[in-house]
C-alpha cells in the first residue's frame, strides 16, 4: 500500500506539472497568433501606405502639381542674364 501511494502522489505531481506547463503553453500559443495576426495587418497597412505614396509622388502627380502651382518648365523659362 505504501508503493502504490508513493507512486500515486508522483503521478498526481506529474500530472498537476504537465496541466500546468500545458495551460501556460496554450496561452502562450494564443498570444503569437494574436501577435502574428497583428503583423499581417501591419503589413497590409505598409502596403497601403506605400501605395498611396507611390501614388501621390508620382512623376506626372508632381508635374500636374507644379503646372496647377505656377511653375514652368526650365527649358521654357526665359533666363534673365545678371547685369542687364
Amino acid at each position: 500500500m505504501r508503493v502504490i501511494g508513493r507512486w500515486g502522489g508522483l503521478y498526481l505531481s506529474l500530472l498537476i506539472t504537465l496541466g500546468t506547463l500545458g495551460y501556460f503553453n496554450q496561452s502562450a500559443n494564443q498570444a503569437i497568433a494574436r501577435l502574428e495576426q497583428h503583423k499581417a495587418e501591419l503589413e497590409d497597412r505598409v502596403l497601403q501606405l506605400t501605395l498611396t505614396h507611390y501614388q501621390h509622388t508620382s512623376a506626372l502627380v508632381l508635374r500636374e502639381w507644379a503646372r496647377n502651382n505656377g511653375f514652368i518648365p526650365m527649358s521654357v523659362a526665359q533666363w534673365a542674364r545678371e547685369g542687364q
